[in-house]
């Protein structure tokens, strides 16, 4: 073999192999060399995730967050999730929803991974705030967005709004509740929302039997014909502002009549008269009388 004869160009040389002259280019040289790096590179990523999918990052610790409702191990349990269990393999979406479907009264659940070996999983918990009469004998416990708590209870859960008046098509626990006529659904919605909004949190019963004539109860004494299901949140404020006036504990009847006529307070027999009443009244007065008489008439022992 001979000595190697370079020649002037700098994009190649020239090698003479058996006495014969092979011009080698030094592009070709690199590119085959990167192409060597990029295969290790390849494989020790490939490395990585085979280890990390294996060997390392195996889950030593579960955090539970958010939790007042059940024992901790329980919620672990029904998870899936298991010490020695790789982090990476663990899919946070199956764990969220294994734990919803396990503990209706969750809200929601968040699960995230934190390096080297440990699981967070952040749960909040459903406010009940209602309990809806399905059937003759049986109430279900939805919650504040929505969503079906319980079934099959023989009464109204301690201290949610019992709800009078809607045929559910919805009854599976875990699901949101739905009535079969969707504008009652809706009418349902906005009361629950607006009061939570307002800050009425107080309120005991709700009939939707009829849409024209919704009716409320608010702290067991205040009865309240809201009307139709037109402008709920209009209605519920406006009659928010008057219940601030009266009082919580106002006993007697608030009939919504209109944005212009306003509302009408008429006090129970019980109920001390805010105001004395005149000595001649006028036939206008009388007419009023008699028309808030016949309200009362026709509240027909609403209180169940």
């Amino acid at each position: 073999m001979r000595d190697i004869v370079k020649s002037d160009k700098t994009q190649e040389e020239v090698k003479i192999i058996n006495g014969e002259e092979v011009v080698v280019s030094r592009k070709k040289r690199r590119r085959n060399f990167s192409l060597y790096y990029l295969l290790i590179i390849i494989f020790v990523i490939l490395a990585m995730i085979a280890l990390s999918v294996t060997f390392l990052f195996n889950i030593k610790t579960i955090n539970v967050k958010g939790n007042t409702l059940y024992p901790t191990e329980q919620i672990i349990e029904m998870s899936g999730v298991k010490i020695g269990d790789n982090l990476f393999r663990t899919n946070p979406s199956d764990v969220e929803s294994k734990i919803l479907s396990a503990f209706p009264y969750f809200e929601s659940a968040s699960v995230s991974r934190k390096l080297a070996s440990t699981l967070n999983i952040e749960l909040k918990e459903a406010t009940p705030v209602a309990s809806i009469k399905y059937s003759d004998t049986e109430f279900m416990v939805i919650s504040s967005n929505g969503k079906i708590l319980e079934t099959g209870l023989s009464a109204p859960k301690s201290g949610t709004a019992e709800v009078y008046g809607m045929k559910m098509a919805e009854t599976n626990v875990g699901m949101n509740y739905k009535d079969e006529d969707i504008i009652k659904n809706m009418a349902l919605e906005e009361i629950l929302s607006q009061s939570k909004k307002l800050g009425m949190n107080k309120i005991t019963q709700i009939d939707i039997s009829t849409r024209t004539d919704i009716r409320i109860v608010y702290n067991g004494c205040v009865k309240i014909k809201l009307g139709s299901t037109q402008d709920i949140p209009f209605k519920m404020s406006y009659i928010k502002s008057v219940i601030d006036r009266v009082g919580e504990d106002y006993m007697g009847m608030l009939v919504y009549h209109s944005a212009e006529s306003g509302i009408s307070a008429i006090p129970d027999a019980t109920q001390p008269p805010t105001e004395a009443p005149s000595d001649q009244p006028s036939d206008e007065s009388l007419d009023n009388e008699n028309s808030e008489s016949q309200e009362v008439e026709n509240w027909q022992d609403y209180v169940r």
